[in-house]
């Protein structure tokens, strides 16, 4: 079932054309019941992002909320948060999530520049 799912995933996120950085779901997890609510559940979501200018790149852009450096490309990644809640689509609440991860690295995302001269540092 998560195989399949997978691939639909990765092929929505693909759809989105929202820039030229893609996230690829590589593997869903089983779900697991929390112990204290019992209408909550975790699933881990690993994903990569990827440049599709330049696959071999390892250094993506600066985007708030993954860190002050820029991001890894190509490197598994978890999914955060990994809370879902009985009542929601799990396949609907994961894609909204990814996608809007996805859209945020490519709208928000910056490359660093040199103080002095204000170009883009590689």
């Amino acid at each position: 079932m998560y195989n399949s799912l997978t691939n639909i995933l990765n092929y929505k996120l693909s759809a989105l054309h929202s820039g030229n950085y893609l996230i690829k779901v590589i593997s869903i997890g089983v779900r697991r019941p929390n112990e204290h609510y019992t209408k909550e559940y975790f699933v881990s979501v690993k994903y990569q992002v990827a440049d599709l200018l330049n696959p071999k790149r390892k250094f993506g852009v600066i985007v708030s909320g993954m860190g002050a450096k820029p991001i890894e490309l190509n490197v598994e990644r978890e999914l955060h948060p990994t809370n879902y809640f009985t009542w929601e689509s799990f396949d609907e609440v994961l894609f909204d999530r990814l996608s809007r991860t996805q859209k945020s690295i490519n709208e928000e995302g910056y490359y660093k520049k040199d103080r002095d001269t204000g170009r883009v540092v590689a």
